[in-house]
């Protein structure tokens, strides 16, 4: 086990037993999904511990399936990414907006009233999603982009790298910029 995946578990027995702030999530086979995020990010990202400045283990995009272990009132849950069993804290909203939606069961029944289907899939996103969660990666990492459209989507303030080869990606970054550019190729969609 990992030093951070380590220190996440212990800072979730410590918040659970000695928070009176701090729910364990239902029993069940419920699922929720990541929801709203937009630009410049357009990921939720797991992190190492319940804080802004806590290491990212993953972004997860609109749609990803999520089983809630334990919530926090400020706003921090701890979750575990299905299928990939990654666990770790997200921050689950703030006000009216949530980021982490409930619900549906194992079976796909939903059991809360919800916006429109979560995609459980990469491939059930559109050829528009697809192409704003790749571009997301890039302009988070300091990409200065050409086309209109991508500038329109998210502007070039602070962008650091004219060529994309040269835009340093971590390797979880890289991965998941290779999965959106497969279901892209697999879709036929046109950048």
């Amino acid at each position: 086990m990992s030093m951070l995946r380590w220190l996440a578990v212990l800072l979730l027995v410590f918040a659970a037993t000695t928070h009176s702030h701090v729910t364990l999530a239902q029993g069940g086979n419920a699922y929720s999904y990541v929801a709203n995020t937009a630009p410049p990010d357009a990921f939720l990202a797991l992190k190492a511990y319940p804080s802004l400045d806590s290491p990212r283990i993953m972004a997860m995009v609109n749609g990803t399936k999520l089983e809630v272990l334990l919530r926090r009132a400020d706003g921090w849950w701890y979750v575990r990414v299905s299928p990939t069993g990654e666990e770790g804290w997200a921050f689950s909203g703030r006000g009216a907006k949530a980021y982490i939606l409930c619900c549906a069961d194992a079976g796909g029944t939903t059991a809360a009233p919800a916006q429109e289907p979560p995609a459980r899939d990469i491939t059930d996103f559109s050829c528009q999603q697809l192409w704003f969660g790749r571009n997301s990666i890039f302009k988070e990492a300091g990409y200065c982009f050409k086309t209109a459209r991508a500038i329109a989507a998210f502007g070039n303030a602070g962008c650091r790298y004219d060529d994309v080869e040269a835009v340093p990606l971590t390797p979880e970054n890289r991965n998941l910029v290779q999965v959106f550019q497969r279901a892209e190729r697999a879709k036929a969609c046109t950048n």
